[in-house]
């Protein structure tokens, strides 16, 4: 039940699948306003709620990769092998922009001159100076990295969609993610 079987990828990796997928759709949704903010005090109190999340999914990712080295994972023997290959690259570009996006979070915060605090907990020793023009280069990679991800996120999603209700998940795929058996 916790770990993964032949079916389906156990409860621990659901959880951390589902968790992270509303984290990032926040994440999205208010990264791109805060994109199009004025400065402002509301502005900076979403920034920080902004930077907890995001650290919050960088540790989620890193405990969901180490869990899915240990967890056993579903077979792919029924299902088409282009679609597997699809999918895997799909997921190879999720994980590394949700990897990346907030280390670059990170420099992005550090150039612009302030700390980065880990769950709003403890702050990271300073890797880079400030550097104001440098800040704004990495405010726009972090913006289009961002959408980059919102993209495949959306290829993502539409897959699972796909296979859940244009397929009829004759392959199992939604099932194997999903909490209702």
């Amino acid at each position: 039940m916790y770990k993964g079987t032949e079916n389906s990828w156990g409860l621990v990796a659901k959880l951390f699948h589902w968790i992270i997928a509303i984290l990032v759709f926040i994440q999205i949704a208010a990264g791109i306003n805060l994109h199009f903010m004025e400065f402002s005090m509301q502005k900076s109190s979403f920034i920080d709620i902004h930077k907890i999340i995001g650290s919050l999914i960088l540790i989620l990712v890193f405990l969901r990769l180490v869990w899915r080295f240990y967890n056993s994972q579903p077979s792919n023997d029924n299902v088409p092998f282009m679609h597997v290959v699809v999918s895997k690259f799909v997921h190879v570009i999720l994980y590394t922009l949700m990897i990346w996006i907030p280390i670059q979070g990170m420099l992005l915060t550090w150039t612009g001159g302030y700390d980065v605090s880990i769950l709003g907990l403890f702050n990271l020793p300073r890797l880079v100076e400030e550097n104001l023009m440098m800040y704004d280069q990495f405010k726009n990679f972090h913006y289009y990295f961002a959408l980059l991800l919102t993209f495949t996120f959306i290829i993502h999603l539409s897959a699972g969609l796909y296979h859940r209700f244009i397929a009829g998940d004759k392959y199992g795929i939604w099932k194997r993610m999903s909490f209702k058996k």
